[in-house]
């Protein structure tokens, strides 16, 4: 290079001697004279002359070129600035786009190295949320590039024009060997969709990827809105391409133009460009629901049963116009309703079989519709109601039915009919949930009591399908069991744990299943080894440790229990047993009727001491209880006999039936006739205050209006009242009820109380008589306005025989009042004060179960010798029964 230089810088010299030389000589040639001039010169001033000349000229030239090359410089330098200037803008331009484009100059030696080291392109944004794809167990040295194209690599390249996608890496690879450009994309674990181009640019290869995730949120604008409605487009499509649900397309000619794969499914096509080309229908009919509805230009809807790999399968088609261009003009699903279709034939089936066995049963049942109409009855329902096919035919409403029966004296009588049917009604209306909700809810069920006294319980209901569904059961003689059941176990429960005697019960198989407190007391057992249900062997076992000398006993109470014979099975008697600790114990058996024992104990150590002293005491009450009764039969006979004469004479004369009398006749007879009943009320009062002493006057319990027996008593003692100016006043609620009473009794005692105010209180004072329930218990009092008493008397007032006052009696009328309260297990109050009269309250418990039952006549009738005895216990006896609950119904009361 430096050689070329200094030739061509000789080579210039010479040319430029030259030059000079040419130049001189045509300058002389003018001059003529002056070559002469030349030619005289020194040669050695002239050589000298030209090198001056010649270095001149060198340095000219020298400058020239630098000039020059200078220029040139500064030329090289702006076209690099403007090259460097469009790269960048270049590099701008495709940081700008929403992916990455890797740029690849391969050669032999690049290809077998992997993935090589392509250029980045793109915008860090774009490299950051494709680096999420890649897993996490990545190499952390490996470059992101490699990391990014091993996380997709992987990954099948799906193509429309592919038949069997191909993994990105084998494209990759083909593409940089071959030049063969591809386009599609790849969907990550997560299901989100990455496209990827490659294609080949001059003698580079250019991969694109690009996260169209990153594209909706970089775009913005009109071109945004544009790339996120496409975004979605596709989303859309590729959403019907993977749905479970057959979908398809149709251009103008009612021609298939796009199905997806579970279309191509049930047809059992290969894949969905062979549905195409053949255009395979699901089924013929669809067609003509797609024509319908490009002719009406609205959405259709039809039905279609298509057999697809075997199997029958139902299914609701939907053909939509899409009011678009080209080959979208209809667009169609089939929606599988192969399961909704049978649960429909199912519940078909379901309810007719529900109706065939609602026919079988005995509660009657009835369904009305939304509309009220009936629409189901069983057979049943006809039977309750006796009503008749041509009854029931046709349009029938509930309350057209209510009416019917009741006109035929089959429903209740309320006392407002209209009222009442209203609320029978009111559960279609009444109550419901918000539209949308589900129909849940009912009415309480109710008891009706027919005319022809039978009870029918009415259960009432919102049908889940809309309207109301009626059962209707006859419990009259369920409730009637029941009533009997519940009495029966009352007692049973109140016997056992009140028994003083010791009860356990034995299974068949030997195991103790039911034992009281006192077997566990009297036998001093554990009550945790009696709950484990131990064996009779494992008890007796014990129980011979206190009875050395009773093996015989347990032997054979043992056999009575385990034993399958039948004269083993039999009532073991009452035996008496000496324990070691110096008791006497009397134990049994009874066998019972389900297989299993009743051994019973009883202590009767106590019993064997004082048997003579009770059989004494004995006698002495029994010669009590016989002069008593003598005494009484004395009264009735011997005094009620000639008084029912004397009063039968009477009242023969009183009708003049031997002759007129006058008038002093006439009122002698009328004071013989007051004084005889007088006597005769007096002598009923003796002979029951007797009988209620000696235990022979009986009760008899019955439901009995309160409010009614008060206004007869007050009904019986108006007339006393018009005679003592005295005004009588009844003070019950009228909606008190019924109460458990020996009516007789207690009107007797009502009568009583009212006469003895009339007698206390003056002309022109008050009397009032009232009831009200207290708890269980019914108050009823007789208040007056009289004179009252004074505490003295009030402390004898009923005390038999006593009276105070110028109007006062025999003295018999509160003493029979306070024992026939007594009878009912109840007890009476005085409240008085002198001047401010007196208030007389009687409190009458509700009985128990067990006296109910008793006198009620409820109880199991006496078969043989006992038969001919009084159904009716003697009151003492039957009071005994009440006297447990005494303190706390008095004590609630009070």
């Amino acid at each position: 290079m430096a050689g070329s230089t200094l030739s061509g810088v000789i080579a210039l010299s010479g040319g430029l001697s030259q030059a000079f030389a040419q130049d001189a000589t045509d300058a002389a040639e003018p001059a003529g004279g002056a070559l002469s001039f030349l030619t005289g010169i020194d040669p050695v001033v002239a050589g000298a002359a030209g090198a001056v000349g010649l270095a001149v000229a060198a340095v000219i030239w020298a400058l020239r070129v630098s000039a020059a090359t200078r220029h040139q410089s500064l030329h090289w330098s702006d076209t690099l600035a403007e090259m460097e200037a469009r790269l960048e803008k270049a590099d701008s331009v495709l940081s700008a786009h929403p992916g990455l484009v890797l740029v690849w100059e391969d050669d032999s030696e690049s290809l077998s190295s992997g993935w090589g080291e392509p250029k980045i392109l793109g915008g860090p944004a774009a490299l950051a949320s494709l680096l999420s794809f890649s897993t996490k167990d990545e190499d952390a040295k490996a470059s992101p590039v490699t990391r990014l194209l091993n996380a997709l690599g992987a990954l099948p390249l799906e193509d429309d024009e592919a038949e069997k996608p191909e993994p990105l890496r084998e494209k990759i690879k083909n593409l940089r060997a071959h030049g063969v450009a591809f386009s599609g994309n790849v969907v990550t674990a997560d299901g989100r969709s990455i496209e990827v181009d490659g294609r080949v640019a001059g003698g580079q290869v250019a991969l694109w990827i690009t996260d169209p995730a990153v594209r909706m949120a970089e775009d913005g604008a009109v071109i945004g809105a544009f790339r996120e409605r496409a975004v979605d487009l596709h989303g859309a499509h590729a959403l019907l391409e993977r749905s479970p649900v057959p979908a398809w397309r149709r251009n103008a000619d009612l021609q298939l133009v796009w199905v997806n794969r579970a279309y191509a499914d049930i047809v059992e096509a290969p894949n969905a460009a062979d549905v195409i080309k053949q255009q395979i229908e699901l089924d013929n009919s669809i067609k003509k629901l797609a024509a319908s509805a490009a002719t009406e230009r609205k959405a259709n809807e039809g039905r279609a049963v298509i057999n697809s790999r075997g199997e029958r399968r139902v299914f609701r088609i939907v053909e939509t116009p899409l009011h678009g261009s080209g080959d979208a003009a209809l667009g169609g699903v089939a929606i599988d309703i192969t399961e909704q279709d049978k649960a429909k034939s199912d519940l078909k089936q379901q309810i007719e079989a529900n109706q065939r066995t609602l026919d079988q049963i005995q509660t009657a049942v009835a369904i009305f519709g939304a509309s009220q109409n009936l629409i189901y009855y069983n057979r049943a329902f006809q039977d309750l109601w006796s009503l008749d096919d041509a009854e029931l035919s046709g349009r029938v409403y509930h309350g057209e039915v209510l009416d019917h029966l009741r006109m035929k004296g089959r429903l209740p009588e309320p006392s407002d009919y209209d009222e009442w049917k209203e609320k029978q009604l009111a559960l279609y209306t009444e109550g419901l949930a918000e539209p949308g909700a589900e129909r849940l809810g009912g009415a309480p069920d109710e008891i009706w009591r027919l005319p022809d006294g039978r009870t029918i319980r009415v259960g009432r209901l919102r049908h889940p399908l809309g309207g109301v569904m009626l059962a209707f059961e006859d419990i009259t003689e369920k409730i009637s069991l029941e009533a009997q059941f519940n009495t029966q176990i009352k007692v049973q429960k109140a016997t056992l744990n009140n028994l003083a005697e010791g009860v356990a019960v034995f299974g068949a198989d030997g195991k103790l299943r039911l034992y009281n407190k006192a077997f566990q007391k009297l036998w001093r057992l554990d009550g945790r080894h009696l709950d484990a249900q131990p064996h009779i062997d494992a008890i007796l076992e014990g129980l011979k440790k206190l009875a050395r000398e009773a093996d015989a006993s347990f032997d054979a109470l043992r056999r009575s229990i385990v034993s399958k014979a039948h004269e083993d099975r039999q009532t073991y008697e009452f035996r008496e047993i000496r324990l070691a600790d110096g008791r006497t114990i009397a134990i049994g058996a009874e066998p019972l009727p389900d297989g299993a024992t009743l051994a019973h104990f009883l202590d009767v150590t106590d019993s064997k001491e004082r048997e003579k002293e009770l059989k004494e005491r004995n006698a002495i009450l029994e010669n009590a209880d016989r002069l008593k009764s003598k005494f009484v039969d004395h009264v009735s006979y011997q005094l009620r006999t000639p008084l029912s004469t004397i009063i039968g004479f009477s009242e023969m004369l009183d009708g003049q039936m031997f002759g007129v009398l006058n008038d002093r006749q006439k009122d002698y007879i009328a004071s013989i006739l007051s004084a005889s009943y007088h006597l005769r009320d007096l002598i009923n009062d003796i002979i029951d205050l007797a009988a209620i002493d000696a235990g022979q006057l009986d009760v008899n319990f019955k439901k009995t209006d309160i409010r009614k027996l008060l206004e007869s008593a007050a009904t019986f003692a108006a007339l006393k009242a018009e005679d003592t100016q005295v005004t009588l006043k009844v003070d019950c609620p009228k909606d008190i009820g019924e109460a458990e009473i020996d009516d007789k009794r207690i009107k007797q005692v009502l009568f009583n109380l009212l006469s003895n105010a009339f007698a206390y209180t003056g002309p022109g004072g008050a009397v009032t008589i009232g009831a009200r329930r207290v708890g269980k218990a019914v108050k009823i009092w007789v208040s007056d306005t009289g004179r009252g008493l004074s505490p003295t008397d009030q402390a004898r007032a009923f005390d038999a025989f006593e009276s105070r006052g110028p109007s006062a009696g025999a003295g018999l009328g509160l003493a029979l009042v306070e024992r026939f309260v007594k009878l009912h297990q109840g007890w009476v109050r005085m409240e008085s004060e002198e001047g401010k009269g007196a208030t007389i309250t009687c409190f009458l418990p509700e009985p128990v179960a067990g006296n109910e039952a008793a006198a009620s006549g409820d109880a199991k009738p006496d078969t043989g010798a006992d038969a001919e005895k009084p159904k009716n216990a003697p009151a003492r006896k039957r009071a005994k029964a009440r006297q447990k609950g005494d303190a706390t119904a008095r004590q609630a009361a009070e």
